[in-house]
């Protein structure tokens, strides 16, 4: 008889192989996650960003198409922040109701985008941009947004009605922001 023949083919793992592969698995994501995290936070920054780019310039088309003034109005600065879209009078976007466009509500706050804080130094905090029906012209103004990653990126209005998005680190190919 051949020993060849008595001897059972193993099939599977060893516990020492799987514990080796879990403990590299591991190390692995270690490294992984700060970088995943950053990346999450930069692209809620990025979102943020954009959709207050993306609310201006509805803001601005309304105003001319309407022929009436739109505003969009902040508060708060840090983690807690809001700002909100209405017709001709500048709203509150803390109470409910208060930012509407033809009876739809038009607010943003940082419950959409958690983390994202306001940057102190923005113009728009506590304030409102007007955009006029006469080509859009408004009250230059300025929000930024910032991130736990150290990056900014905010939106710029000036007093023709140009937006434009700007970065502090000149991200994503915007130029820079206003300083305060």
């Amino acid at each position: 008889m051949d020993l060849k023949e008595n001897k059972k083919v193993q099939k599977g793992f060893t516990l020492i192989e799987l514990l080796v592969t879990v403990v590299v698995l591991g190390i692995l994501a270690s490294f992984a996650f700060p970088s995943f995290f950053a990346i999450l936070e930069n692209r809620k920054l990025k979102g943020a960003g954009e959709n207050l780019f993306a609310d201006l310039i509805y803001a601005k088309t309304e105003a001319i198409k309407r022929n009436e003034v739109i505003r969009i109005s902040a508060t708060g600065t840090g983690t807690t922040w809001c700002y909100g879209l209405s017709q001709v009078n500048a709203c509150d976007c803390t109470t409910a109701n208060s930012c509407q466009i033809d009876g739809v509500d038009k607010v943003v706050s940082n419950t959409d985008y958690p983390n994202i804080q306001v940057v102190a130094s923005s113009s728009l905090v506590g304030q409102s941009i007007s955009f006029t029906p006469m080509r859009g012209f408004a009250n230059g103004r300025h929000l930024q947004f910032s991130s736990s990653t150290g990056k900014e990126l905010g939106a710029v209005v000036s007093t023709l009605g140009r937006v434009k998005l700007c970065s502090n680190q000149e991200s994503w190919g915007y130029s820079s922001c206003p300083s305060p």
